[in-house]
């Protein structure tokens, strides 16, 4: 486990328990913490959120140190009872430099970037990220629970800069879009990413890009 360096936090709570796990973020060091409405996947035919039952959720989410980033996954099963059924859940990812904030670092000394790709090739869990058109939500999970996801979480996002996206992604994101975040573990990583693009991506109704982060830890999956 590491304990230096930086890391991003994000929980999914219920949404009438937001104030206590924004409150328990900034007691347990985390300055840097921002917190957004999102909504389950689950339709009558599709998945729950992340597993969750579906109800209003929250997301929350910090930059904070690494040992702060432990201590709140460590206390969010252990004093929160994120753990509990339908509680939450959370995932601990690690960043690679932070610019722009206050006492911010980058990697640490002596720790080079073959040891942060060590790092993260030796993480369990992965964080599929996938940006739809809205209203598409159904054909992404549909195409992701097919190659074995669970759930995922949606929020509703709007793009800028859509001449100079469209160029690189291949899309506008002038419009409003779903992005679906799914966690899985490495192993199932690949088939997920490959089901959506093959059965949502650019060439469908849903005109889906999707790309994955390494996940540290986790919280709250307990049969992930």
């Amino acid at each position: 486990m590491s304990m230096s360096g930086v890391n991003f936090v994000i929980a999914v709570v219920q949404r009438g328990q937001s104030d206590s796990y924004t409150s328990f973020f900034h007691k347990r060091g985390a300055n840097l913490v921002f917190s957004y409405l999102c909504e389950g996947t689950a339709q009558k035919k599709a998945l729950h959120l992340w597993g969750l039952e579906k109800k209003e959720m929250q997301l929350i989410c910090s930059l904070c140190g690494a040992e702060a980033a432990n201590g709140l996954l460590d206390g969010l099963v252990k004093e929160m009872r994120i753990d509990a059924p339908n509680a939450g859940v959370a995932i601990m990812l690690p960043v690679d430099c932070v610019a722009g904030v206050s006492n911010a670092q980058c990697m640490p000394d002596g720790f080079g970037e073959d040891d942060f790709k060590k790092k993260v090739e030796e993480m369990q869990y992965s964080l599929i990220i996938a940006i739809a058109e809205k209203g598409y939500v159904d054909m992404v999970m549909d195409a992701a629970r097919g190659a074995g996801a669970r759930g995922g979480t949606v929020i509703h996002a709007k793009g800028t800069g859509a001449r100079l996206a469209s160029k690189f992604f291949g899309l506008t994101i002038a419009e409003e879009k779903e992005m679906i975040y799914l966690v899985t573990g490495r192993e199932g990583r690949d088939a997920i990413l490959e089901a959506i693009i093959e059965k949502a991506g650019p060439s469908t109704d849903a005109r889906a890009i999707a790309f994955t982060l390494p996940v540290e830890r986790v919280a709250g999956f307990s049969r992930l």
